[in-house]
């Protein structure tokens, strides 16, 4: 078994032959990363607000009055970063569908 998981010998193991990519697609990589964990995070918040909002109210950091308010301004808000993060994921894609055409 010697020689397993490696390439052109056992200095250079597959999995790091496997991760070498150019900056460019490493750094497009990240940006799609977070990108896709910024929008995972937006929808954990969405699913919640109402809780959170709830939570305050109970700890007298928000009226009673208000928490209705609050919880609609909150979920605006998501929904407006939604928005933002779903428009840089097109456009990242687009150019990176026009630079494949060149």
């Amino acid at each position: 078994m010697a020689g397993q998981g490696t390439i052109k010998g056992p200095q250079r193991l597959a999995i790091a032959w496997l991760t070498r990519f150019p900056p460019r697609l490493r750094q497009e990589g990240r940006r799609l990363g977070l990108l896709i964990l910024g929008h995972f995070t937006i929808f954990l918040l969405a699913l919640g607000h109402d809780e959170i909002v709830a939570e305050c109210v109970e700890n007298g950091m928000i009226a009673a009055g208000r928490a209705e308010t609050v919880e609609l301004g909150i979920g605006l808000g998501l929904f407006l970063c939604w928005s933002v993060l779903t428009v840089a994921m097109v456009r990242m894609i687009d150019r990176a569908r026009a630079d494949a055409r060149h």
